[in-house]
């Protein structure tokens, strides 16, 4: 864990809601103001997708390198991987990664079949015009899935836009945020960090129960092992299973 220094401060409860009022906001924009108006300019389906919430994460990327500035640290890679907690991996790091990534995934598909029955039954209220590819009620088989990417021209994209969102992410959450959480809230910090990343999703709020699982699961372990690489390497299991499940798999 980080000690308070003269770089290095406790982060108030205040600036933490104000964190997640702001990230949700570019959420929202991007996924019901952006994402459609690039769909009605042209752009395909998950072209506008992917495009409108990339924009999110390197917003992230960039807030992350001025806040980095601003606290005074050597403008040096290596002050950097430091500061954000991008250190060599432990293979015990590697491992609890790789058990984190599969647990996220399969709160995912325990979740979905009661989601998928509350939207049916109209407790859980959908937005109109939703995509398919984010609706748990579309049941779109893989070989769906890669047919449609693979028509809009967007399957070579979705490795770039996944390593804006990991990186993008990781960086900007478990990198600057969670260490200043940390010297505010002690052991409880996963608790109050992956509550607030989890809400940050809000714009697909009927995700949220097991965005919050896996949320939380990620919080608490990489405080535990005080390296960002658990969340990357989670991450990568999370978002890129499924897609190279899609490239290999399909027919």
């Amino acid at each position: 864990m980080l000690r308070p220094n003269d770089k290095v401060k406790p982060m108030p409860e205040w600036e933490s809601i104000l964190i997640l009022l702001a990230i949700g906001l570019l959420g929202l924009l991007s996924f019901y103001g952006l994402r459609p108006w690039l769909e009605h300019a042209g752009w395909s389906q998950y072209a506008a997708y992917l495009g409108s919430l990339s924009i999110v994460f390197v917003i992230m990327l960039a807030w992350s390198m001025l806040a980095f500035v601003r606290e005074g640290h050597p403008l040096t890679l290596a002050a950097f991987l430091q500061r954000t907690r991008i250190t060599r991996p432990t293979p015990r790091v590697v491992i609890g990664s790789i058990g984190l990534g599969v647990l996220m995934l399969l709160s995912t598909l325990v979740f979905s079949p009661p989601i998928a029955r509350a939207i049916s039954a109209g407790l859980v209220p959908m937005p109109l015009s939703i995509p398919d590819y984010v609706n748990p009620i579309a049941q779109m088989s893989i070989t769906e899935i890669k047919a449609q990417l693979v028509s809009q021209g967007v399957l070579p994209l979705i490795p770039l836009a996944l390593l804006l969102n990991i990186v993008g992410e990781e960086i900007f959450w478990r990198g600057m945020v969670l260490p200043r959480q940390e010297l505010r809230h002690g052991q409880r910090t996963f608790l109050v960090h992956g509550t607030l990343w989890a809400l940050s999703h809000a714009f697909q709020y009927w995700l949220l129960p097991p965005i919050l699982v896996g949320s939380l699961a990620l919080a608490y372990l990489v405080q535990r092992r005080r390296n960002t690489w658990v969340g990357i390497l989670g991450h990568i299991v999370n978002n890129g299973l499924p897609l190279a499940i899609i490239v290999l798999m399909a027919g």
